[in-house]
């Protein structure tokens, strides 16, 4: 049974028009480690940047709550090829409290927006 649904859509261009020590400190602030060495190591970052804190975004609004009061960005951490979410502190307490069993996430991208949308399965 599905009891979350987020979606949510960036500009890519807003990433890229941020001064460099802006877009450091955001990365920083919403990318996991190995979030941050995956999408530092692509030859455009911005596009996986965008996605990764759409999928963040997607997230919180599949639960309900509001980010970052309740979802701390780096508890939710986009994984894998395909990728998939891994959940952990406030994040993996409210999947429990919600009976969440599957959380199923999708990523797309182009130069200019990138969207995720997250299922969360009873």
């Amino acid at each position: 049974m599905i009891v979350g649904l987020g979606v949510d859509i960036e500009s890519v261009s807003s990433f890229r028009r941020m001064r460099p020590e802006v877009f450091a400190r955001v990365v920083a602030r919403v990318l996991t480690e190995e979030e941050r060495a995956y999408c530092l190591s692509r030859p455009d970052p911005y596009p996986h940047v965008a996605a990764r804190f759409c999928a963040k975004e997607a997230f919180a609004k599949a639960l309900g709550v509001e980010r970052p009061a309740r979802v701390p960005f780096r508890d939710v951490e986009v994984v894998g090829r395909p990728p998939r979410l891994r959940a952990r502190g406030v994040a993996a307490e409210l999947l429990a409290a919600k009976g969440v069993k599957n959380v199923h996430v999708s990523l797309s991208h182009t130069s200019e927006y990138a969207v995720a949308v997250v299922v969360l399965e009873a």
